[in-house]
């Protein structure tokens, strides 16, 4: 995508939930519900990043699921392009901004987060650039990102989940040395790499059987509760998903 598609993709993102089958609907409690699972897997790993009255930033917060869970410990503000999104994540974050420029001058952050986001940086290294300033000393951005290492591409090189994966809209997929090689570049350091597993061996079957998204409600029902399969994979680091958590340097902080 060039800049101008990319524009226009984002103010409009929920046309994309529906055209992926994520959705029915473009209307954003629908998306919301839909992402309150992961939201809440997402806190129940990371809530102890999040120190209580901190302040928080999320870009790219959609209609705000995690912000819901987030808001209960914290000061929650929001960067989402999409304006019905937008307006509807002002229930859970004090303020809302359609991008990341328009955050005043001298705001600062506990904690910066990116969930499926930072893969459609066009420029990851100046994005950085302008988070480092807005993070207090000390403070941390969190990413979770696909990763490269993902099982239906490393182990089973499934073409019809090449096809549903790489999209243009995803500059980079990233792998953990590719996010350590961004990161300390731009002054960060490594606080912590988790690899998560989303999707289980029920998925995966249905992949392999069906070559397309969607799942099959007999493999579900046999294996929709294997999560041994997930922990395999999450040690042998094939996984479908990194989360990385970055922390400020202490030297050059403006920089």
């Amino acid at each position: 995508m060039n800049e101008p598609e990319e524009k226009n993709f984002y103010a409009a993102y929920n046309e994309h939930t529906k055209k992926r089958g994520v959705t029915l609907t473009t209307d954003p409690l629908e998306l919301h519900e839909k992402s309150m699972k992961d939201a809440s897997k997402r806190w129940e790993q990371l809530e102890d990043f999040f120190i209580q009255d901190g302040r928080i930033l999320e870009i790219g917060s959609s209609t705000g699921a995690f912000l819901e869970k987030c808001s209960q410990k914290c000061e929650c503000v929001c960067v989402e392009p999409d304006s019905t999104n937008r307006a509807f994540v002002s229930r859970f974050s004090v303020d809302q901004y359609e991008y990341l420029e328009d955050i005043p001058d001298g705001e600062k952050f506990d904690l910066i987060c990116l969930f499926h986001v930072f893969e459609h940086i066009r420029d990851p290294f100046d994005f950085l650039k302008k988070c480092k300033p807005l993070l207090n000393t000390g403070g941390s951005i969190i990413i979770e990102v696909p990763h490269i290492e993902d099982p239906l591409l490393s182990i089973y090189d499934l073409d019809a989940y090449k096809d549903f994966y790489f999209q243009p809209m995803h500059h980079y997929i990233y792998s953990a040395n590719g996010l350590r090689c961004v990161f300390e570049s731009e002054g960060f350091y490594e606080k912590k790499i988790m690899f998560y597993q989303r999707y289980g061996l029920d998925n995966h079957l249905a992949w392999l059987k069906k070559g397309k998204p969607g799942g099959d409600l007999k493999f579900k029902k046999l294996f929709g509760s294997c999560n041994e399969y997930c922990r395999v994979l999450e040690r042998a680091q094939k996984t479908d998903t990194i989360i990385y958590i970055a922390g400020k340097n202490g030297r050059n902080n403006e920089g």
